[in-house]
């Protein structure tokens, strides 16, 4: 179980996240929009502990993560919005870096790469070629591999449908869709409505660095669609 307890995060005396609290449990996907700005790469940062909150506590069963990031780490898989591959490397070599960087190696990585590409519906030829050779859609979908090669617990998801179009992002989604299916704790941050409300378990809406609102997608959804609770809860001031 993750738990965000009021956290807070400024930069130059401006606050990006703004006393955020959350709770996400073990199988949920939980979906995060808001408009540029409103906090939710930041947010995704902390609990990345790639930096600390300024106030607040990020738990992972319990324990603070920004002063014990190790509790999180090996169970975390971090995809972020920059495409975290290297382009000279075959893609094959990308997972194998990767990998080994969190510590899988041998006959277990072989393994994870193998059912990984079963994942992200990757081929052998797909991954001899340089990754600098692919599409935009198939670095996606390879970024979302390399971060699971560990079997992490939980997933965290920064926008990874951004700048490919329409078909390759249907196939980023079927691939996070089957993580979802098989029990993985997932938080995507969506850059479109569509993508949350089918993908998500439970939706975020973030303003200004504040959270707009919470909750479960099919009580969100009784009364409005996704696209007005969009407008009234995360338009601009």
């Amino acid at each position: 179980m993750l738990e965000i307890i009021n956290v807070k995060k400024s930069y130059k005396g401006r606050a990006a996240v703004d006393g955020v609290s959350l709770r996400v449990e073990g199988g949920q996907l939980l979906g995060v929009i808001g408009r540029n700005g409103a906090g939710k790469s930041t947010l995704m940062s902390m609990i990345a502990t790639l930096i600390k909150p300024d106030s607040g506590e990020i738990l992972w069963d319990g324990t603070n993560i920004a002063e014990h990031p190790a509790a999180i780490r090996a169970k975390l898989g971090f995809v972020p919005q920059d495409i975290a591959l290297y382009d000279k490397l075959s893609g094959l070599d990308n997972m194998k870096f990767w990998g080994k960087s969190c510590k899988v190696t041998g006959e277990r990585l072989k393994e994870r790469i193998k059912e990984v590409c079963k994942d992200i519906n990757f081929d052998e030829e797909m991954l001899r070629k340089k990754v600098g050779n692919y599409s935009g859609g198939m670095k996606r979908r390879l970024n979302i591999g390399v971060a699971l090669l560990h079997d992490p617990e939980i997933i965290v998801l920064d926008e990874p449908t951004a700048g490919i179009d329409i078909d390759s992002g249907r196939m980023v989604q079927n691939a996070i869709a089957g993580l979802r299916d098989k029990g993985k704790t997932i938080i995507y941050v969506g850059h479109y409505l569509e993508e949350i409300k089918e993908l998500a378990t439970h939706i975020c809406i973030m303003n200004e660095g504040k959270v707009v609102l919470f909750g479960k997608k099919e009580e969100l959804l009784e009364k409005e669609t996704i696209g007005e609770l969009y407008e009234r809860f995360a338009s601009e001031k």
